[in-house]
């Protein structure tokens, strides 16, 4: 996953961004669980990937989030987004945020 988001922004971070961040920048984290529903237990995980983009003008996020969306749909066991909305970083309220959800699938080895 950082390999692929990094080739949209070098300035990216899995789970929590650097005590002086820089901007834009590009935060993700990921939360796995078995599949459930699939046949026989077929041995497939199922991944969350929870990207945030953050940047210090809002013209520079749809900009990158179309980049993140082509970037991600090229992972071969990609198979949706789940949701993206407005966030918030609280640490400097002048930064713009907006977070998007997708979801892969991975065989268990």
């Amino acid at each position: 996953m950082l390999t692929a988001l990094s080739a949209v922004l070098a300035n990216t971070w899995a789970v929590d961004l650097p005590e002086q961040p820089t901007w834009p920048a590009i935060v993700f984290d990921i939360d796995s669980e078995p599949e459930q529903n699939w046949v026989q237990d077929g041995g497939y995980d199922q991944h969350t990937v929870g990207v945030v983009i953050l940047a210090k003008t809002l013209g520079e996020i749809p900009v990158l989030q179309t980049s993140v969306d082509a970037a991600l749909a090229e992972i071969l066991v990609y198979l949706r987004e789940e949701g993206r909305g407005d966030a918030a970083y609280e640490s400097d309220p002048s930064v713009y945020a907006c977070f998007s959800n997708h979801v892969i699938r991975t065989r268990r080895i």
